[in-house]
């Protein structure tokens, strides 16, 4: 869009030039194009917004949610797709063929940024993805109350009991291949200078339980897209690194499986 734009004022200077206009007119000119094009994207976003807010005014929080929402996911995938255009977000997507197409899975990744799962989301979304998310992330407003209804299931830590029902809730879902889970090992963002945080082993019962191959990604370059969000364009890289089926782990411990995906995607980030 904005490459576009670019390349419509160049065109227009360039006719103004060639008719021997003033320098006035032409500033003028450029002026009213971006005048026309800020509040092109001004309206675009305002629609969006208003789309979203009457869409969430039919969402009860309060009733649970227990499956997958294929309509508002869609709803929710447009409207990421237009705010990682918006802030320049491009990704550079690897590996993608290796993951499963006859099964759905746990997927996997270490976590930098709020922008991690809009991106995973949007590589993956013909995988029918949801997550394993903060309980604070359900309160976030209007945002709150899409991922409730696509399905996203809120993990609270303090709470063992509400834990261990959406760990049930999740083994269910996959089980009856409802959906893909996505799960982040390190259990919060990583803001510190090391590669990973220690991981919550935990996480990995969802895929011993439901017997399902695990998909190991890693992301790179979302921890800085919040500093620059309208002033530069984010490279982000998005890779499968590959899949370890259930025969694979089905021996192992949750120590043993998170150490190997943890060396996994320890390497992989070392060498970018």
């Amino acid at each position: 869009m904005v490459r576009i734009f670019v390349i419509l004022v160049a065109a227009i200077l360039s006719l103004l030039t060639t008719l021997s206009l003033t320098i006035n007119v032409v500033w003028l000119s450029i002026l009213v194009y971006i005048g026309f094009f800020v509040a092109y994207i001004i309206a675009q976003g305002l629609i969006y917004f208003l789309l979203a807010f009457l869409l969430g005014l039919f969402i009860n929080k309060k009733k649970e949610t227990i499956h997958y929402n294929k309509f508002y996911h869609l709803c929710y995938y447009l409207y990421v797709k237009y705010t990682l255009s918006l802030f320049g977000v491009k990704v550079k997507k690897t590996g993608l063929e290796k993951i499963p197409n006859d099964t759905n899975f746990v997927i996997v990744s270490n976590h930098l940024s709020n922008f991690d799962p809009m991106i995973m989301d949007q590589c993956l979304y013909k995988y029918n993805l949801t997550f394993v998310a903060k309980k604070s992330l359900f309160k976030i407003p209007c945002f709150g109350k899409f991922i409730h209804k696509i399905g996203y299931l809120c993990l609270d830590r303090s709470n063992l009991r509400s834990e261990a029902k959406t760990i049930m809730k999740v083994t269910k879902m996959l089980e009856d291949n409802e959906c893909s889970v996505a799960v982040y090992p390190e259990g919060t963002r990583n803001f510190t200078n090391e590669t990973l945080l220690p991981f919550k082993y935990g996480c990995f019962h969802l895929a011993i339980k439901s017997k399902r191959p695990i998909v190991v990604t890693t992301i790179k370059g979302t921890e800085n897209i919040k500093n620059h969000l309208l002033t530069k364009i984010h490279k982000v890289d998005f890779d499968v690194l590959g899949v370890i089926t259930y025969e694979q782990y089905k021996d192992l411990n949750t120590h043993e499986i998170g150490d190997i995906i943890y060396k996994m995607m320890e390497d992989n980030l070392l060498s970018k």
